[in-house]
C-alpha cells in the first residue's frame, strides 16, 4: 500500500518543480520503486476526468469513510487499467475499492461508451493520443508576453567521440539542423530538429524536450551529457589549453569537471575538489561514466580552502569556481502539473441528489474556497517573510563566495579563473566581483578581469550590470571594461537558465614569468571554512530544475550594460557602512610580505 500511500503525498504536496525531479531526487528516499511511483501518477493524472466520473457515479467514497478522494482515484485506475490490478496483497484500502468493483467496472463501461469508444484499448489509445506531447512542450510565456524556449541541451563528450559521429548515429541521423530555435517549437508535432550554437558552444546541441535521449546508449555510454548550456560556459570561458593542470573548486555533481576533462585531454590533469563524500561518490561516477578517470583525481571530503603550499593541486595554473549560490537562477520547470488534479467529490451518492442536497455541497465548497484563500494568503505571507530575509542570505552566500575566489588568488602558478553562479543577484555576481578587486591581494598580485575581446565568449550578447561595480575602486571607464568582462544569461535566453561568468586573469612579469609567490591565505570570513547553505543546481540542472518569469531578475540600481555604454554621467554609489567594513575586513587580514592571514 505504500506505493499509493506515497503517490498521495507527492500529489498533495505543493509543487515547485518537475515531478520527475521529486520522484527521482528526493530529499528522502521512497518505499517503492521509482519507475512505479512516476507510471501510477503519470498514468493517474491522464485518465483522472473518467476517474473521477467513475468514483463519482459509483459513490463509493459516501460510502467507504477511509477512502480518499486522492487515493480512490489512485486505486481505480490500477483496478481497471491494469491486468494485475491493485498493487497490494491486502488492507483495509484495497477491500473499501473491491467492494465496489462490479460498481466501478459498470460505471467505467459507461463512461467509455459515452465517449465513443467500443473496447478499453481504444479509449486508452484516444487519451494517449492527447498526452503524445509532454506537459512541458519548452516554450513559456512571462507575464509581458515574452515568449522563451527551453530546449533540452546535449553535450558531446570529445573524450569518447564527436559532433559529427553523434549527429550520424542512430539516434540523431533522423534528426535535421535548423537556424533558430523556434524552428523546433512552433510546428502542430514534434519534429526531429537539433539547434547547434557552434560558434559560441562548440560540440553542444538542442533539441526538443519532449525527445527522450536517456533510454540510449548513447547516454549510457557517456558519449552524449545532458548539460544545460550556461553550465558549460564556466569551461569555455576559462579556456584551458590541452595538456594544462585544472582545480574545479567545488567539483560535484560533475558536469563540469568531465568538461573540464574533455577541454585539456588524455596529457592533462584535473583535481576535482568535493568536501562532502556523498556527492564525491556522485563524481566519480560521472567521471568514470564519461571515461575521464585517468584524467581526473577526486579529492574527496576536501575543503578547497585547504589545499596550500605542499599539496599536489597547489601548482594548478587553471581554476574553475563555482560555488553554493542561492540558484535564482535556476528554471522550475513543471513537466505535470499536479495543481489542476480533478479529483472526485465524496458527497456524491450513488442516487442522484436532490436539489436541497447540491446546495449543501456548493456551501461546503465555498466553505473550502474560503479555507484555501486563507492558506493562500499564509503562504505569499511567508514567501514576503523569505524576501525579507533574502539580503541577509545572500550576504552569507557572497562573503563564502568572496573567500573562495580570494583562496584562488593565491594559487602560485595561477593563470586564470572563472566564477560563475547560478544566480541571477548582483550580491552574487558584480558585488563579488567588485569586492574581490577591492581586496589587497588582488591588486599585490595583479589580478583583474579578462577583457571581452580575449575571452571566448565575446560574441555573447548579455553582459556585466556596471551601475553593480560602483564599488569597485576604478574610473567609471575601467568599470564599463569590467562588465563588459563578465558575461550573464538571463532566464528567457534558453541556454537553460540564469547564470552569470567571470574569468579572472593575471598580469605577468618580464618574459611571461608570473609575479612573486605570496603564500598561502587561510579563510576565515563569517562562517569559516564551511559554506553556507545553498542551493546550487546540483547543478548544472541535468537534475531538472526550472522556469520562472524574467521580471524577477536582478535590475540595476543605477544603469545596466547589458548591450554596452549607457551615454551620460553615471552618479557613483557610496558603499553602505557595512559593505565598507566587510571590505575593511578582507583587506586586513591579508598583510603584504606574510604568508597567511593575520
Amino acid at each position: 500500500m505504500s506505493l499509493y500511500l506515497e503517490a498521495a503525498t507527492i500529489l498533495e504536496s505543493p509543487q515547485t518543480t518537475s515531478l520527475k525531479a521529486v520522484i527521482y531526487n528526493p530529499s528522502k528516499p521512497f518505499k517503492s520503486p521509482q519507475p512505479k511511483l512516476y507510471a501510477l501518477i503519470v498514468e493517474t493524472l491522464k485518465f483522472q476526468d473518467i476517474l473521477k466520473e467513475v468514483v463519482e457515479n459509483a459513490g463509493i467514497l459516501k460510502l467507504e469513510r477511509k477512502l480518499t478522494p486522492l487515493l480512490s482515484i489512485l486505486l481505480t485506475h490500477d483496478l481497471l487499467f491494469t491486468k494485475s490490478g491493485i498493487a497490494t496483497s491486502s488492507g483495509p484500502l484495497k477491500d473499501a475499492v473491491l467492494r465496489h468493483k462490479a460498481r466501478l467496472n459498470a460505471e467505467f463501461t459507461r463512461a467509455r461508451l459515452r465517449r465513443g469508444h467500443g473496447d478499453v484499448k481504444s479509449l486508452v489509445e484516444a487519451v494517449n493520443a492527447e498526452h503524445s506531447r509532454e506537459s512541458e512542450d519548452g516554450v513559456t510565456k512571462t507575464p509581458t508576453g515574452l515568449t522563451t524556449f527551453n530546449p533540452r541541451w546535449i553535450r558531446v563528450n570529445a573524450l569518447k567521440t564527436t559532433l559529427k559521429e553523434s549527429l550520424s548515429s542512430q539516434m540523431f541521423s533522423a534528426f535535421q539542423e535548423v537556424g533558430g530555435m523556434s524552428d523546433m517549437f512552433f510546428s502542430e508535432v514534434v519534429r526531429k530538429y537539433y539547434y547547434p550554437k557552434a560558434e559560441l558552444l562548440p560540440d553542444i546541441f538542442a533539441i526538443h524536450p519532449s525527445h527522450d535521449v536517456t533510454s540510449n546508449e548513447l547516454y549510457k555510454s557517456g558519449e552524449i551529457i545532458l548539460q544545460s548550456a550556461s553550465s558549460c560556459l564556466p569551461a569555455i570561458m576559462l579556456n584551458p589549453p590541452k595538456g594544462s593542470t585544472v582545480v574545479d573548486g567545488c567539483a560535484a555533481p560533475g558536469n563540469k569537471t568531465t568538461h573540464l576533462a574533455a577541454l585539456v585531454g588524455s596529457n592533462g590533469k584535473v583535481f576535482a575538489v568535493e568536501r562532502d563524500r556523498r556527492r564525491a561518490e556522485i563524481l566519480e561516477r560521472m567521471v568514470a561514466k564519461a571515461g575521464a578517470e585517468k584524467i581526473v583525481t577526486t579529492l574527496k571530503a576536501t575543503d578547497f580552502t585547504t589545499i596550500t603550499e605542499g599539496h599536489t593541486a597547489w601548482k594548478a595554473s587553471y581554476l574553475l569556481l563555482d560555488p553554493s549560490c542561492s540558484g535564482s537562477g535556476i528554471l522550475q520547470r513543471v513537466d505535470w502539473d499536479i495543481s489542476k488534479l480533478n479529483l472526485p467529490s465524496s458527497n456524491v451518492a450513488p442516487s442522484q441528489p436532490s436539489k436541497k442536497k447540491r446546495k449543501r455541497d456548493d456551501s461546503s465548497q465555498k466553505c473550502s474556497v474560503s479555507q484555501h484563500g486563507e492558506q493562500e494568503t499564509q503562504h505569499v505571507d511567508e514567501e514576503v517573510q523569505d524576501s525579507d530575509t533574502s539580503k541577509e542570505r545572500l550576504q552569507s552566500l557572497s562573503d563564502f563566495q568572496v573567500a573562495i575566489i580570494l583562496h584562488a588568488f593565491s594559487f602560485p602558478n595561477a593563470k586564470r579563473i572563472t566564477y560563475s553562479t547560478c544566480s541571477i543577484h548582483a550580491e552574487e555576481n558584480e558585488h563579488v566581483v567588485a569586492r574581490v578587486l577591492n581586496s589587497e591581494i588582488a591588486k599585490e598580485r595583479g589580478w583583474g578581469v579578462q577583457s571581452r575581446e580575449d575571452n571566448p565568449l565575446s560574441t555573447w550578447h548579455r553582459r556585466g550590470l556596471v551601475g553593480e561595480l560602483s564599488e569597485l575602486q576604478v574610473s567609471p571607464k575601467e568599470q564599463q571594461r569590467i562588465a563588459d568582462g563578465c558575461v550573464r544569461v538571463s532566464r528567457t535566453d534558453g541556454l537553460g537558465g540564469g547564470f552569470f561568468v567571470v574569468c579572472f586573469t593575471r598580469q605577468v612579469d618580464g618574459e611571461d614569468q608570473l609575479g612573486e609567490d605570496i603564500g598561502t591565505l587561510g579563510v576565515a570570513l563569517a562562517r569559516g571554512n564551511q559554506g553556507p547553505e545553498g542551493s546550487k543546481e546540483d547543478g548544472d540542472q541535468e537534475w531538472n530544475g526550472f522556469s520562472d518569469e524574467e521580471s524577477n531578475e536582478a535590475a540595476p540600481t543605477i544603469d545596466t550594460a547589458d548591450d554596452g555604454p549607457q551615454s551620460g554621467k553615471r552618479k557613483r554609489r557610496k558603499p553602505s557602512k557595512d559593505q565598507q567594513a566587510r571590505t575593511e575586513k578582507i583587506n586586513k587580514r591579508f598583510q603584504k610580505g606574510r604568508k597567511g592571514w593575520s
